[in-house]
């Protein structure tokens, strides 16, 4: 075979292996991109999770997220990565969570370290919940991201661990309305306190 020839086979195949390359990940970075959506107030869901009508793609980000969705009439799913201020959400920092009443039966907000895993921590409080909070007359409530227990009793969520973390709510057996429309929702603010002990 002539040199020619044999430089021809291998640009040939260099090629291939690099279009396949770039496929690969191009697929991998599609499906680990997170659940994408439409945002809604700094937290981003898309309808058609938990739903028959979720394209390959979906489906394949939630089954690597490991989200387990559940149908859209027992759960609706929220995931948020930024503070109000659209800055990341980082483990050395602290932030208030502050929401009024959430159009469901029961809500949780879990927080998730960048691999999608919860942080590996001991702190037995890697979520909060409707039952930990207090909401006042108008229903209005708080808690509290943080690496350390906050003094005040407030419903907390350890991110110790997490590194650039994320959080993810449920609204489970959601109304009708919620379900239909998702920007009827009165999404929860995130804001950051302080970042190491300094503001």
């Amino acid at each position: 075979m002539a040199d020619s020839q044999k430089t021809s086979l291998w640009a040939k195949g260099a090629t291939v292996s690099l279009g396949l390359m770039v496929g690969l990940l191009s697929g991998w970075a599609a499906i680990t991109g997170g659940m994408g959506g439409q945002n809604y107030s700094g937290w981003y869901g898309s309808s058609v999770t938990g739903s028959t009508d979720a394209d390959p793609w979906l489906r394949a980000r939630v089954a690597v997220s490991g989200l387990l969705a559940l149908n859209k009439s027992q759960a609706i799913y929220f995931t948020r990565k930024t503070d109000d201020a659209g800055d990341p959400l980082r483990e050395e920092c602290r932030y208030r969570v502050t929401g009024g009443p959430l159009p469901g039966k029961w809500w949780s907000v879990t927080v998730y370290a960048a691999d999608n895993y919860l942080p590996l921590n001991d702190d037995d409080a890697l979520s909060f919940d409707a039952t930990e909070v207090r909401p006042d007359a108008a229903g209005a409530w708080a808690a509290v991201l943080a690496p350390v227990r906050p003094d005040g009793g407030e419903a907390w969520a350890s991110t110790r661990k997490a590194g650039e973390f994320d959080i993810t709510l449920r609204i489970y057996q959601p109304d009708r309305g919620a379900v239909a429309d998702y920007a009827s929702i009165p999404m929860p603010k995130v804001t950051k306190l302080d970042c190491g002990g300094k503001a």
